[in-house]
């Protein structure tokens, strides 16, 4: 015990003194060390975090651009002992009120519905489509509508409901408002008393009388959102037999008139109620989707596609937060060789009190004890101190803290470790043999342990890359990312720093083969200074990291931003398309002016139908691509997409009685055709194509999405259940097949083909049902959406980041190397070495670390992203259909040789500002220093 006692008072003994006194005369350095180890531990743990409320905000936009896509919509039951449906005038708020007491703090005010189409009504001012709604909100006190023309809609009498009952010849009739801006469309004033409008039934004509003109209370209420025509007239649906249609608003106490004139049956009764995403959190997102499908597996009246919305939202910040978590542990690891660094400087400074402690009697574990004594309080403090400051910046969310302890650990024990190895190498004990057999032994064993760790370390590197080809940037099921994986381009990194130190004595042993015949002392000398420097790992390995993530992080920015326009160009396919109903009688001249407009080079039309069969007794389903074939190879050639061979041909004629087509090579091979006698259904009847080759064209999306869904889908669609594409030319198969599919697209190419657009001045979607879509305004809103603009943001702070670490690295290695450096320049200043030379004696000590990092790291980061390819998962940033296309550019290397450049420079001025009060006359009195 005594022994014990004795042991531990010679290890800890004057410890305070001697470590308070030694931290007074290096506070410099140690705030130094201080300020850069608090900048890291508030990276690491703000990053995460700033992570996490971008994906809250992306989460709300995400759930916003879904639009109806993510309402809740449920129907009322049927009634357990009659098993008929409620009564429709009740059902809606029924389910409404059910809906609300479920899920009410989480979604705005539901809307209860009643709905009824009621075809072509016939009146005096023309005819026009027409459906009967009925919108409520349970618990609704005040009118929704402000009558300004005409009078209220009243109930028939029931007598006469009792009369067209007992007499079904008698009309029947409902009374119904309109909305004053569709009226002045249609030319209705209602001057002359109310409008009636006559439906012809089978065997009967019923009367839709509209009696009052109305304006809404609240536009923007969400009663009013489901059904734009009760706002205003909208364009009629394809094979509609008249251009436009309106929504005529039934009142609570007429919707039993409107039962009587179109039946239970044709009455659709539901309740829509939309997300509130005001201060919603992934978690809540979750929470929800969680609540909607136990509610919807339960009651089974419960109907959304939210769950699919969020769903393709975790996927998408999946790849987000593996792609920030591999930024931030290379930023983490470089900032941490530069700890070690700034350790070594601080032992460096303190080498002969060390050794002088060791040679009278001082244990390494009391050196150690020193060290730690030092250092742990430092980093304890200002570990508190940066989680307080992140803690107030961004409080309510966690991140994740591993990164931050492995910083803390490597400022904590750096000083100590390379403390006791300064004061183990003093007096090691260890005696070199006389024998060369046993030096060449003892070397060979070094050695041997040597490549043993750097085995280990490119064994790493390489399971890490196999990992993350194989597995992909996926975080756990934790949610955090797999530390192995996000630390491929350290791992990388270490093992080139350690192929550069193997390879670096030969290439300067070859330099300096011809740095001897140079006349003057300055190449001889930055030779000489180079030889030293060629196994310096922790500098090289700092450089090269640092190099790496500047490179990787630099083409990951121009990949992502290419991406974003090729995915732009890809899904909307034009300068500018149009979907929705443009094969109406108005839409049909809207698509003749557009074409005709100037500025616009070339259009095509086109329709798609999906689920067609495909051959004969296959059960391959197909999706029917109907497009003006030449016309769109025009389009497509104007906004550089890839020609696809034989696309403008299919609208020359065929064999008789057959389409040409072009088909999915997939789809050929799976049906086990040769291309003769092809059977594909169309629109109401079979035809025979003439195949002519095959097509890698994928199924148009329609509108390209702006939720996370674009990824997965290709920005919409819903023929991603076929089993490939038929294309086929429009006008030909209407020639031969008298197949006619109604246009739903439009696509316009060419410098003015924006400003046509602009000029129609096309209503929106809600009333006219045309969707336009330009690539310039994709791209501009999708690239600027929360998630794709924080990760870019990160990437490029990331490399101003690296870039001066890269700087602070050199200058720590200057500083550190400047004793021994100075001896040499002392001595041979005696002889008449002038500072230029000097400056050369810098360069080259620093020549392959400057050198060696560069090439190692610019290798590294140009070669990972194409290595991993589709593993980064920049797809989920891009959009683009297919796998996302990794850019390789100049400048992250450009950046990278500026920042060395910068280095450079900020070294050789420090080391000037070390050495400047340097006096010849006192290295002639003193000697070496």
């Amino acid at each position: 015990m005594s022994d014990v006692r004795t042991r531990l008072e010679a290890t800890t003994g004057d410890a305070l003194l001697v470590t308070r006194r030694r931290a007074a005369q290096d506070r410099g350095l140690l705030v130094g060390t201080a300020v850069l180890l608090l900048a890291t531990l508030v990276l690491t743990l703000a990053v995460p975090r700033l992570v996490e409320r971008t994906a809250d905000l992306a989460v709300r936009e995400t759930i916003q651009a879904a639009g109806r896509d993510a309402d809740l919509v449920t129907h009322p039951v049927m009634d357990p002992l009659t098993l008929e449906p409620p009564d429709p005038r009740d059902g809606g708020y029924e389910a409404a009120t059910w809906l609300e007491s479920t899920l009410g703090a989480d979604t705005h005010e539901p809307v209860a519905q009643v709905v009824a189409a009621v075809g072509v009504l016939s009146t005096p001012v023309g005819e026009f489509g027409a459906s009967l709604v009925h919108v409520g909100t349970p618990g609704q006190d005040e009118p929704v509508v402000r009558w300004v023309a005409g009078t209220p809609p009243v109930p028939v009498p029931a007598a006469e409901h009792m009369a067209t009952r007992q007499d079904h010849d008698l009309v029947r009739r409902v009374e119904v408002g309109l909305s004053a801006a569709a009226a002045a469309e249609l030319g209705i004033t209602l001057a002359d008393g109310p409008l009636t409008g006559e439906r012809i039934g089978p065997g009967r004509t019923d009367h839709v009388v509209v009696t009052g003109l109305y304006e809404p209370v609240d536009p923007q209420a969400a009663i009013w959102q489901e059904h734009a025509g009760l706002l205003a007239a909208v364009t009629a649906r394809p094979g509609m037999p008249v251009p436009v249609h309106v929504a005529a608003y039934v009142p609570y106490e007429n919707v039993p008139d409107m039962l009587h004139l179109t039946g239970r049956r044709a009455v659709t009764i539901s309740a829509r109620a939309a997300v509130d995403t005001e201060g919603m959190s992934v978690a809540d997102a979750h929470r929800l989707v969680d609540r909607v499908e136990q509610l919807s597996a339960q009651t089974g009246r419960l109907s959304t596609r939210l769950p699919e919305v969020v769903t393709a939202f975790d996927t998408r910040m999946s790849a987000a937060r593996a792609q920030a978590s591999l930024v931030l542990t290379g930023v983490a690891a470089t900032a941490a060789l530069c700890l070690v660094l700034a350790a070594s400087l601080l032992v460096g400074r303190r080498r002969e009190l060390v050794v002088a402690e060791r040679a009278r009697g001082a244990s390494i574990a009391s050196v150690a004890f020193r060290g730690l004594l030092e250092s742990v309080p430092v980093v304890v403090v200002v570990a508190a101190l940066a989680a307080g400051l992140v803690g107030w910046w961004l409080p309510g969310h966690a991140s994740p803290v591993l990164l931050a302890v492995v910083v803390v650990l490597v400022a904590a024990l750096a000083p100590a470790v390379l403390a006791a190895g300064v004061a183990a190498s003093a007096t090691s004990g260890r005696r070199t043999p006389a024998d060369r057999r046993d030096r060449a032994a003892q070397r060979a064993r070094l050695g041997a342990r040597r490549l043993v760790v750097e085995g280990l370390v490119v064994a790493l590197a390489v399971a890490a890359v196999v990992s993350l080809t194989g597995r992909g940037l996926l975080p756990l099921a934790s949610g955090e990312v797999d530390p192995l994986l996000s630390a491929a381009p350290v791992l990388l990194a270490a093992a080139a720093a350690l192929v550069v130190v193997r390879v670096s004595p030969a290439v300067v042993r070859a330099a300096g083969r011809g740095a001897v015949r140079s006349r003057g002392l300055a190449a001889p000398l930055a030779v000489a200074r180079a030889h030293g420097a060629t196994t310096a790992v922790v500098p090289l390995l700092a450089v090269t990291v640092a190099v790496a993530l500047v490179v990787l992080c630099g083409t990951l920015v121009h990949s992502v931003r290419t991406g974003q326009q090729a995915a732009a160009t890809q899904l909307v396919g034009a300068h500018v398309r149009i979907d929705g109903p443009l094969g109406t009688y108005g839409s049909e001249d809207l698509v003749d002016r557009l074409a005709a407009s100037a500025g616009v080079t070339a259009s095509a039309t086109g329709a798609q139908i999906s689920k067609r069969s495909f051959g004969e007794n296959t059960f391959l389903k197909a999706t029917l691509l109907v497009v003006d074939a030449a016309e769109l190879a025009e389009v497509r050639r104007a906004v550089g997409l890839p020609d696809l061979p034989g696309l403008a041909t299919l609208g020359e004629p065929g064999p008789d009685g057959t389409v040409p087509a072009l088909v999915g090579a997939e789809l050929l091979e799976r049906a086990h055709l040769d291309g003769t006698g092809v059977v594909v259904g169309a629109v109401d009847a079979e035809v025979l194509l003439d195949v002519r080759g095959t097509t890698d064209l994928p199924p148009d999306p329609g509108a390209p999405r702006l939720d996370a869904r674009a990824v997965s889908t290709g920005g919409g669609g819903d023929s991603a259940d076929d089993d490939g594409v038929v294309v086929v030319d429009r006008r030909v198969l209407a020639a031969v097949a008298d197949q006619r599919p109604s246009v739903d697209r439009l696509w316009l190419a060419g410098p003015g083909a924006v400003a046509a657009v602009e000029a129609a001045d096309i209503a929106p979607p809600a009333t006219s049902g045309l969707v336009v879509t330009t690539r310039d305004g994709w791209h501009r809103a999708w690239s600027q959406s929360p998630l794709p603009e924080a990760m870019v943001a990160l990437l490029l702070s990331a490399v101003g980041v690296l870039a001066a670490l890269s700087v602070l690295a050199l200058v720590l290695v200057v500083v550190a190397t400047a004793r021994e450096r100075g001896r040499t320049l002392s001595a041979l200043r005696t002889l008449g070495l002038d500072a230029r030379t000097a400056r050369w004696a810098t360069l080259g000590e620093l020549a392959p670390l400057v050198l060696g990092g560069l090439l190692g790291g610019a290798g590294i980061g140009l070669g990972l992203p194409a290595l991993l390819g589709g593993a980064l998962g920049l797809q989920q940033l891009t959009a683009e259909p297919g796998a996302a296309t990794v850019a390789t550019t100049w400048w992250p290397v450009a950046a990278a040789v500026a920042a060395l450049a910068v280095a450079l420079v900020v070294a050789v001025l420090t080391e000037q500002a070390v050495r400047r009060r340097d006096r010849l006359g006192e290295v002639l009195r003193v000697g070496e220093r």
